[in-house]
């Protein structure tokens, strides 16, 4: 099998620096999942359990539309946070928020001046 390329170093580098920032130090991003999201596009409330090491924060970078971030507790029933985003935004957590449920509400419809009628996200993560 075929190594995955490496992430690019200014990704690497933003996402050490925020966790850092967010008290997370001697995060190294390994893995970058990648959402794209059209008006109406939603996510629903989950945990992210791929990693080996719960220990290592999530750095997640908003890009396009803005987005209502969805932050619950550790139950599914429990009663989520709305944190807006909006382009540029970086969100950190990890800790005991780390296994916190989390989703996004639906994308509304708008035309980013760069990013047009959409909005991506990035979930930089320690996967290995």
């Amino acid at each position: 099998a075929k190594p995955w390329p490496a992430l690019p170093p200014l990704l690497v580098d933003l996402a050490t620096r925020a966790a850092a920032q967010a008290g997370f130090d001697g995060f190294v991003a390994d893995a970058c999942l990648v959402n794209h999201y059209l008006p109406g596009t939603r996510l629903s409330l989950h945990q992210d359990r791929d990693e080996q090491d719960y220990g290592q924060p999530i750095v997640s970078i908003s890009l396009g539309l803005p987005a209502v971030f969805l932050f619950g507790g550790l139950q599914r029933s429990d009663r989520p946070r709305h944190i807006p985003l909006s382009h540029g935004d970086v969100l950190v957590w990890g800790g005991e928020d780390r296994l916190r449920f989390h989703g996004v509400l639906p994308i509304k419809p708008g035309v980013h001046p760069r990013m047009g009628e959409r909005r991506i996200n990035l979930t930089l993560r320690k996967a290995g």
